[in-house]
C-alpha cells in the first residue's frame, strides 16, 4: 500500500476530517445542504442537545401518524427534567398549516400563533421603520402601540376624545335597556304611567300573546270622539289560537262610565250589565254589615240579602210581610206534606239517613226491638228502671240481643246473648265479637277466633302480683339494638349474617385497607414486584378487587414507582360490578382535575385518580378496568407496581375461574358504560390497584 488517503507516512493517523466525518468530541462544520434524520412515521425524530449523556432539550419531529394530507409528524421544542424525563413542550409546529404554539401542542383555532401564557413586548427606543403589507405592534415607555403601513403610529389605550364616558360609565362599557331609560323586551318593571297613544277613531291596544299571537288585547276602541267626553270607550277582548277576535268580555264606556260583561251594550241606564247570568259563589258566612246599601250572596247554594240594618233573608219568589205563599217545600196548589217531605221520621215506622241523636226523658230507657216481644233488641238502660215486660232490672247499662237473664248484679256494663249462628267468614276490617256457649269469643280479620278466658298463673319468672315483664326478665335483645352500633347484626334470608355487617377481617399481624387509608385493594402491595412494569399504551387493563363492607369510595388508586406526566386525551379508569355494568368513572386522566400525581422519588408513591363522583359500593368483587395512553419511544407513562410477571402468570384462579387480573381490547376513549368478562384476556402484566 502505497498510500493512505493521501498520506504515505509509515504510521497512518486519520481524523474524522480525513474520512469525510464529523467528529464526535470537537467543533464541527458540515459542507452540505442537508442533514437528515430518517425513521418511518409514527416514530420520534430526535436532535438532543446533552449534560454529562442526559438530555437537557430535545428538538424533535413527534410520533403523531401521517394520513396522507400533511397531517403528522408535527415538530416540537422540548424541555427536559435533570433526570432526562420530559418537562414541557415550549414550542410545536402543526406540518398541515404551519401555525405555531407556544408552551402548549394545543393551537386555538386557525390563529398563526397560539400562547398558553401571556404575550411579553420590550420596550423599543424607537418606531420601526414604516413598512407597508401590515402593522407593527410593540412596546414603548411601558405603552402598547401600533404602526401602520402608511407610517402613522399610535397608542393602544382608553379612548378619551371625543367620548370620555357613556352615561356616566367608563372602560368597556355595556349598556342595558334600564340605563337608557328604557323597558327591556324580556322582563321590566315601569316607574310611573304607561302611555298608548293614537288618534281618535282608531284603536290603541296592549297585547298578551302566546309565540307572538294574540291572546288577549286591552284597548280603547275606534269610537269617534265628537267632544261631549264619549267614544274612545275601553274593551277587553279574548282572541282566538289564530289571534282573530273571539269575544268582548269586558266593556266600559267612557261617556257613563256603565260597565257590560260578555258585550258591549248597556242595558239602559243600569250601571252595570251582564250578557249573561250572573254567579255568587257560596259564602260560608253572612258578610258583615254595611249601611248605605244592600248585598247580595250565596250561602248553601241559596241566594241571600243582607240589608243596611243588618237583617237577613233568603231571596225566594214569595215571603215578607203579608206576602203570598206561591210554594211549600217545592210542592204547589193543595199541598199535603208528610214526615219525609219536612226531614222528619215518621211515627209509624221508618228510616233514620245519617247519624241521629235520640234523648230520652229522665227515668227512661232507649229501646230498639223488633216485630215481637221478647224479640232481638238492642236496650241501654238508666239506672233501676225495670224493663215493662220482665222483672229485672238494669243500671246504665247495654245488651244487645234478648238477654233474658238479669246483668248478674252489675253496673256500666255490656251484654250478649248467644249467637243464634255464629260467624262463618272473616271481617274485611276489624273484628266481630260475640257470645257462644256463654263464652265470649272474637273473630279477627286473619281468621283467628281468640276465645276470652282466664288463665291462673301463681308467677312469673318467680315475680307475683302486678307483674311487668320485659326482654331484660326472659333473658332477650331489645329490637332497637338490631342493626345499630353496639348491638346485634340481622341474619339475612340464608339465616347469616350478611357481609355488610362484618367489619374487615384481616388477621392480627396482617395488614388491613384500612390501615393504608384505603377502602379495599386487590392485595397487600407488599405482595408486589420489585420489577418496573408499564401498562402498554392503549391496553385495557383490569384488575379485581374485593370489597367486604359498604364503602364510599371516591378514588382509584395505583403505585407509580416513577412518572412525570405525559398521559394523553382518551385515557381513563372506571370501576364495574360483577357483571360488568359501570358503577362509577373517572374523566379523562389528561385532564387537571383526573390526571394521577407524578412520581419523583426513590421507589415511587401512591397515585390516584378522582371519580366524578363518589360511589357506595356493597360487599362484592369489582372490576376496575383503565386504559393509558401515552408515548412509548421515548417512554413517556407510568411505571406501575404490579405482581411477578411472566408470559405462564395465572390470571383465572379457583374452582369457578373467576378472573384476578386480565386485560382487554378496547379503543373507547371514555370507561364504557359496560364491558363483557367474556372478552377478558390472560395477560402476563398484573397491576395491583386500591380503591379510597
Amino acid at each position: 500500500m502505497q498510500s493512505v488517503n493521501g498520506q504515505s507516512v509509515k504510521d497512518v493517523v486519520l481524523n474524522a476530517g480525513d474520512v469525510g466525518a464529523l467528529p464526535n468530541n470537537a467543533n464541527a462544520t458540515l459542507n452540505a445542504a442537508y442533514l437528515g434524520i430518517n425513521r418511518a412515521a409514527g416514530n420520534y425524530r430526535v436532535l438532543r442537545w446533552m449534560t454529562d449523556g442526559v438530555s437537557r432539550w430535545e428538538a424533535q419531529t413527534d410520533d403523531v401518524a401521517e394520513t396522507g394530507t400533511a397531517t403528522g409528524s408535527d415538530f416540537r421544542l422540548a424541555a427536559r427534567n435533570d433526570d432526562g424525563s420530559f418537562n414541557k413542550t415550549t414550542v410545536h409546529a402543526k406540518r398541515s398549516d404551519g401555525t405555531i404554539s407556544f408552551g402548549t401542542t394545543i393551537h386555538h383555532g386557525s390563529a398563526q400563533v397560539t400562547s398558553s401564557g401571556s404575550v411579553g413586548l420590550r420596550d423599543v427606543g424607537t418606531d420601526p421603520a414604516t413598512t407597508s403589507g401590515g402593522v407593527f405592534i410593540y412596546s414603548k415607555s411601558g405603552k402598547m402601540f401600533v404602526k401602520q403601513s402608511d407610517g402613522t403610529s399610535f397608542q393602544i389605550a382608553q379612548v378619551s376624545y371625543p367620548v370620555t364616558s357613556v352615561n356616566t360609565r367608563t372602560g368597556a362599557v355595556n349598556l342595558g335597556a334600564a340605563d337608557v331609560g328604557a323597558l327591556p323586551t324580556t322582563g321590566g318593571t315601569v316607574t310611573g304611567a304607561v302611555k298608548v297613544s293614537g288618534a281618535a277613531g282608531s284603536y290603541r291596544s296592549l297585547s298578551l300573546a302566546t309565540g307572538g299571537v294574540n291572546r288577549w288585547s286591552i284597548e280603547a276602541d275606534d269610537t269617534a270622539e265628537p267632544g261631549d267626553g264619549s267614544g274612545s270607550d275601553l274593551v277587553i277582548a279574548a282572541h282566538g289560537d289564530d289571534g282573530s277576535f273571539k269575544k268582548h268580555t269586558i266593556y266600559a264606556k267612557r261617556s257613563t262610565g256603565q260597565t257590560s260583561f260578555g258585550g258591549t251594550v248597556p242595558l239602559g241606564e243600569a250601571q252595570v250589565t251582564s250578557s249573561g247570568a250572573i254567579g255568587a259563589r257560596d259564602l260560608a258566612a253572612d258578610p258583615a254589615t254595611a249601611s248605605g246599601g244592600i248585598q247580595l250572596y250565596s250561602k248553601a247554594g241559596l241566594a241571600y240579602i243582607k240589608q243596611g240594618d243588618g237583617t237577613v233573608f233568603k231571596v225566594g219568589s214569595g215571603g215578607g210581610a203579608g206576602g203570598a205563599v206561591d210554594s211549600v217545600n217545592g210542592k204547589t196548589g193543595a199541598v199535603t206534606l208528610n214526615a219525609a217531605d219536612v226531614g222528619a221520621l215518621p211515627s209509624a215506622g221508618g228510616t233514620l239517613a245519617g247519624p241521629t241523636v235520640m234523648q230520652p226523658a229522665t227515668g227512661h230507657a232507649l229501646t230498639a226491638y223488633g216485630s215481637a216481644d221478647p224479640a232481638t233488641y238492642f236496650r241501654v238502660t238508666d239506672a233501676g228502671h225495670p224493663y215493662s215486660n220482665s222483672s229485672r232490672a238494669t243500671f246504665y247499662n247495654l245488651g244487645i240481643g234478648d238477654t233474658t237473664a238479669p246483668f248478674a248484679g252489675g253496673k256500666f256494663v255490656l251484654a250478649f246473648k248467644n249467637a243464634s249462628i255464629p260467624p262463618t267468614s272473616n271481617p274485611s276490617d276489624g273484628a266481630v265479637a260475640y257470645a257462644e256457649g256463654g263464652v265470649l269469643k272474637v273473630r279477627q280479620a286473619d281468621g283467628k277466633i281468640v276465645t276470652v278466658a282466664n288463665v291462673d298463673v301463681t308467677s312469673v319468672n318467680g315475680q307475683t302480683g302486678v307483674v311487668t315483664v320485659d326482654l331484660d326478665d326472659l333473658g332477650g335483645i331489645a329490637w332497637a339494638d338490631r342493626g345499630v352500633a353496639n348491638g346485634v347484626a340481622p341474619l339475612g334470608p340464608d339465616a347469616k349474617v350478611p357481609a355488610a355487617q362484618l367489619p374487615s377481617y384481616a388477621k392480627p399481624s396482617d395488614f388491613d385497607p384500612t390501615d393504608l387509608g384505603l377502602k379495599a385493594w386487590s392485595s397487600d402491595p407488599a405482595m408486589c414486584s420489585v420489577q418496573v412494569v408499564y401498562p402498554t399504551s392503549g391496553q385495557g387493563r383490569v384488575t379485581a378487587v374485593k370489597v367486604n363492607e359498604t364503602a364510599s369510595v371516591s378514588r382509584i388508586v395505583w403505585y407509580f414507582k416513577g412518572y412525570s406526566g405525559g398521559l394523553k386525551a382518551g385515557s381513563w379508569a372506571g370501576i364495574y360490578n360483577s357483571a360488568g355494568t359501570l358503577v362509577r368513572a373517572t374523566g379523562d386522566l389528561s385532564t387537571v382535575a383526573y390526571e394521577p400525581q407524578e412520581q419523583h422519588a426513590t421507589g415511587g408513591g401512591t397515585s390516584w385518580s378522582n371519580l366524578t363522583s363518589a360511589v357506595t359500593l356493597q360487599p362484592g368483587v369489582y372490576y376496575v378496568a383503565f386504559r393509558m395512553l401515552y408515548t412509548e419511544s421515548p417512554v413517556d407513562g407510568p411505571a406501575m407496581l404490579a405482581y411477578d410477571n411472566s408470559s405462564a402468570c395465572p390470571s383465572r384462579l379457583g374452582a369457578n375461574n373467576m378472573w384476578r387480573w386480565a386485560s382487554i381490547n378496547t379503543s373507547a376513549t371514555t370507561a364504557p358504560g359496560s364491558i363483557s368478562t367474556n372478552s377478558f384476556l390472560g395477560d402476563p402484566k398484573r397491576f395491583w390497584v386500591g380503591l379510597a
